[in-house]
């Protein structure tokens, strides 16, 4: 599912500008959780994706939510998981109780739900409900993959642009 840019981004800088009175971490460390999702906050998460040109992953949760913490514990636990998200994408657990106003005007209707955004800003995928390790991987490789392969393309372009012109 492709959406784009521009309501995400448009949404990030309202909501930024509206929560930076926010006392509380939006990281929650439980059970190790803490050492995939990298960020504390969207925010940071999605500057860190703008600037290191990686996508961004956020895994909206409650604490309330049995589905998440199985999430939490079955995918993002997995190795073959952590394998592929090591290093490829920044990543933040974004709870209800701190981004209800965010999910809310990204119409997510439950929890978990994970969005994987490119660092163009374009929605690359949204999952909602639980997603088991398997399918979260044969869903979320490919989109990482493609996102590696046009990295190299624009650095390759890049390169080539700062390259003088030929005789």
């Amino acid at each position: 599912m492709k959406l784009a840019l521009l309501p995400l981004l448009s949404l990030l800088i309202l909501f930024c500008s509206s929560t930076a009175s926010l006392a509380q971490s939006g990281q929650r460390s439980s059970r190790g959780q803490d050492r995939l999702f990298n960020h504390a906050r969207v925010e940071q998460a999605w500057e860190a994706a703008i600037a290191a040109k990686k996508p961004l992953l956020v895994m909206f949760t409650s604490d309330n939510c049995v589905y998440c913490r199985k999430m939490l514990a079955e995918t993002y636990g997995n190795p073959a998981v952590r394998k592929m998200l090591a290093g490829r994408t920044e990543s933040v657990l974004a709870h209800a109780n701190e981004y209800g106003e965010l999910a809310k005007r990204m119409g997510i209707r439950g929890f978990p739900t994970t969005l994987v955004v490119s660092h163009q800003g374009e929605v690359l995928d949204l999952m909602e409900g639980f997603v088991e390790p398997r399918a979260f991987v044969q869903r979320v490789g490919p989109l990482l993959a493609k996102e590696e392969s046009q990295g190299s393309i624009e650095a390759y372009g890049a390169a080539v642009s700062k390259q003088p012109a030929g005789r």
